[in-house]
């Protein structure tokens, strides 16, 4: 007869057994899932392009001894992977109920405000770049002595809504660095400050919910100050608002999961003084006779019926009498913002320094400019590493005596 030592013994011995079993089955499922996982993402092929968060996404890196060796290669391996897995978006929305169950406050970079609001977190200024953006900037108007050059530098939704922010989420003093980017400036460049009006409306809707940009509402409040400063005369006192989408759901509710809001699209139309208008996208050499693509409100970024999106240059030639010709330098923030300049300019010419790469003082004299302006988010315009090389002019190169090299001459020296 078994002793109970022996009887303790069979049954931890079949206990053991039984917890084998399990973690072998465990283990034959997660090898099936993970063979799937794999054979899935073998067959859904990689994407170019996600809708969801309006970009390029992450092709698969080729495979040299020199990216191997410096780390790169597994740097953008890791990215590509991160990019093409397969039901991403679902993964992120799944991640996203998985922090908010474990009280947290932001997703993949994005905060998640009170009344619905989504707010991406300020990158980190890199002041290097923006002292040498400033100083092509300066010297750029300090080039064009006769042609006022404005700039205007739109604060984010974290910093005006700064009430909907979760509670102790740390956030950036844009106003400091506002005023340090004021300190870089030369006397050349008038800087138009369009905080405080914003800030006098903050309780409407002049941000998105679900969106980066700022609201068409949030674009004309600041229209206001920017014609003061510019001295456009005879401005509209009278719009006629037209809701184009009412089912918009941008960047931020892509990037961090959260599909709980939803944002109305607007576009303003000035009473009496609208001028007719062509758009030349000079770069893919198409015209339009409107601002707006209504084909982009059956896609996921609904914003881009501003343009179609962002592109390097944008002529607009309205019938607008006056000999009044703007050179706008801009982020996408600027978009649905020259809706309200259309009737005041006989022609805009809109110059996005992260896709341009010509000659930007001969439109100057080509196109008989009369105001310069420069309008970014400062979201953007902290970070952005294109703007100096735009502006910049190239010196020749010096031929042996000291004049300007031939073409000859700097052939050889290359």
């Amino acid at each position: 007869m078994a002793t109970r030592d022996q009887k303790n013994q069979e049954r931890k011995r079949g206990t053991r057994r039984i917890q084998g079993r399990f973690y072998r089955r465990m283990v034959r499922v997660f090898g099936i899932l993970l063979a799937l996982l794999v054979l899935a993402n073998i067959i859904k092929g990689d994407q170019e392009f996600s809708d969801e968060e309006n970009r390029m996404l992450a092709r698969r890196p080729k495979l040299t001894w020199e990216a191997l060796v410096s780390g790169d290669y597994m740097t953008d391996f890791e990215s590509y992977v991160s990019d093409q897995f397969f039901a991403r978006n679902q993964w992120i929305t799944l991640k996203l109920y998985e922090d908010m169950l474990l009280g947290k406050k932001e997703s993949n970079g994005v905060y998640l405000g009170k009344d619905g609001y989504l707010m991406e977190k300020p990158d980190e200024p890199d002041w290097d770049r923006v002292s040498a953006n400033m100083a092509a900037v300066s010297a750029f108007a300090e080039r064009h002595p006769d042609i006022a050059t404005y700039m205007c530098m739109v604060p984010n939704a974290f910093y005006i809504f700064e009430d909907k922010l979760p509670a102790q989420a740390p956030v950036r003093d844009q106003e400091a660095d506002l005023q340090r980017i004021r300190e870089l400036k030369g006397e050349s460049v008038h800087d138009i400050n369009v905080t405080d009006v914003l800030k006098e409306h903050a309780d409407e809707v002049i941000y998105y919910k679900t969106d980066h940009h700022w609201t068409s509402l949030g674009a004309y409040y600041a229209f206001g100050v920017v014609a003061g400063a510019m001295g456009i005369e005879n401005v509209a006192s009278d719009y006629s608002i037209h809701t184009v989408a009412s089912d918009f759901q941008g960047t931020l509710a892509s990037k961090s999961g959260y599909h709980g809001s939803e944002d109305i699209i607007e576009v303003y139309e000035a009473a009496d003084i609208e001028p007719d208008y062509i758009v030349s996208y000079v770069e893919e050499n198409e015209k339009s006779t409107s601002i707006y693509n209504s084909e982009c409100l059956q896609e996921k970024d609904k914003y881009t019926v501003f343009f179609g999106g962002n592109h390097s240059r944008i002529d607009i030639g309205t019938t607008q009498p006056e000999r009044k010709n703007l050179l706008l330098f801009k982020d996408s923030y600027a978009n649905c913002f020259v809706q309200f300049l259309l009737p005041y300019y006989q022609n805009i010419i809109m110059i996005d320094a992260r896709y341009f790469y010509d000659n930007v003082d001969s439109l100057i004299q080509n196109y008989g400019i009369t105001d310069i302006l420069f309008l970014y988010n400062v979201n953007t315009f902290v970070t952005d590493n294109s703007l100096a090389d735009v502006l910049t002019v190239e010196e020749p190169a010096e031929g042996p005596n000291g004049s300007a090299a031939t073409e000859e001459e700097t052939d050889a020296a290359n």
